[in-house]
């Protein structure tokens, strides 16, 4: 039998990505983050979860496309995820819309990766799943990590 893996998808500017769903800890309603002084321009600052502050990452600035108004991403989340696999290091990521998590087979993943964003990110993404007629991203957190932390 093929090993499965989880993946929860969701939606940014147009395009899907995916996480390994076992690295997500929360799943947050939008909400405004503290800015942070000097902070690059993809952070929109940090949100207080439960005693923990978390720094909040603009996804689509991440990836390199533009930003837009809460009002117009009315299903907007923030993601909260352990970009290095011990839940010390947790960051929330503004998605446009969570999708759905989805069952694999680990070999459903192609290593081909079509979708042009920030080059700094390009290696962040570590292969597509074609589900349904959509091409998913799927995100190495522990490089995404990297990039943010540059």
């Amino acid at each position: 039998m093929e090993e499965t893996i989880s993946i929860t998808s969701f939606k940014t500017a147009g395009e899907y990505f995916g996480l390994d769903t076992m690295k997500i800890t929360n799943i947050l309603e939008n909400v405004a983050a503290t800015k942070v002084p000097l902070s690059a321009d993809y952070m929109l600052g940090v949100i207080n979860n439960h005693g923990n502050m978390i720094p909040v990452v603009d996804f689509r600035r991440l990836i390199g496309t533009e930003a837009v108004s809460d009002a117009e991403l009315p299903e907007a989340s923030i993601i909260v995820v352990s970009v290095d696999g011990t839940n010390e290091t947790l960051v929330g990521l503004k998605v446009d819309e969570v999708d759905e998590v989805l069952e694999i087979q680990k070999t459903s993943v192609q290593s081909d990766v079509v979708f042009e964003i920030e080059k700094s990110v390009q290696r962040a993404l570590n292969g597509t799943i074609n589900h349904d007629g959509r091409f998913i991203y799927t995100i190495n957190l522990d490089e995404l990590g990297k990039v943010i932390e540059q």
